[in-house]
């Protein structure tokens, strides 16, 4: 349920997150301003006291939440930048040492990428990655190898040699610990949890007695409201799907680019 919902578009999700706490504050106030409750002093500082811990509270997790969550993005968004890097090195390196394989090898390059945006960036893929990505990438794979066996018996290129296995065997290793990673997603208790202070926090200053002017507490009421539910909106967009893809689609199209210009057709 909770990735159905983080898989709706941004404005979507910004519109649920601030108008469920507006339609559950109006007419809460509505009740509290027509019942004309006067200002105890004692009253309200208990229901001040309320308001204060159970914002408190709200504020914490929610800094806790979103650090956390924003941490697993930028460590996702890391690894796939390592896993393009290197790739973008050893084909370079491969092209350097015969320009024969350039055709081949910017082909090869093109068609991973590709599937790693349809298969793997734009639909979640299982553990250890999509079969159709991890095809092409083997593809890339066996043209290193053959490289490495046409380099070999050439003395004058045997430590180059050497570089290109090492750092195939360095990009077969970032795409495994891609693919093997957990996704920065909400966990489904934290966010529960979340939501039900986020409510507490709305509905404890709702039920406060109004103060002498009716349009003071509406502002307070209505001001509560939006602002926790733009804080949430916050930390369903850094989790969404919309934001990691955004992310990693610039990425592999900056490779992509940057290989179509330095690889002649």
């Amino acid at each position: 349920m909770l990735d159905g919902f983080l898989a709706f578009p941004i404005w979507l999700i910004a519109l649920i997150s601030i108008g469920v706490p507006i339609v559950i504050v109006i007419p809460i106030v509505k009740l509290i301003l027509s019942t004309r409750i006067r200002n105890e002093g004692d009253d309200t500082e208990g229901l001040v006291a309320v308001f204060g811990f159970i914002g408190t509270v709200f504020a914490l997790l929610l800094a806790f939440v979103i650090v956390n969550v924003w941490n697993d993005q930028v460590s996702a968004q890391d690894t796939l930048f390592a896993e393009t890097a290197t790739l973008k090195f050893v084909i370079e390196e491969a092209q350097a040492f015969d320009p024969k394989l350039t055709p081949i090898m910017k082909g090869l390059t093109l068609n991973y990428l590709d599937a790693v945006s349809k298969y793997e960036v734009d639909a979640r893929a299982p553990s250890g990655g999509d079969p159709r990505a991890e095809a092409a990438f083997r593809k890339i794979i066996d043209a290193f190898k053959f490289l490495k066996q046409s380099l070999e018996g050439n003395d004058d290129l045997a430590s180059e040699a050497g570089v290109i296995v090492d750092q195939a065997k360095q990009l077969i290793f970032n795409r495994a610990d891609r693919v093997s990673r957990a996704s920065g997603s909400l966990n489904g208790m934290t966010t529960l949890i979340c939501i039900i202070l986020a409510l507490l926090t709305v509905l404890s200053m709702a039920l406060l007695p109004a103060p002498s002017r009716r349009w003071v507490k509406w502002v307070q009421a209505l001001g509560v409201a939006t602002a926790v539910g733009l804080v949430m909106s916050l930390v369903f967009y850094i989790s969404s799907d919309a934001y990691s893809q955004e992310v990693e689609h610039e990425q592999i199209d900056l490779l992509e680019q940057l290989f179509e210009k330095s690889a002649p057709k």
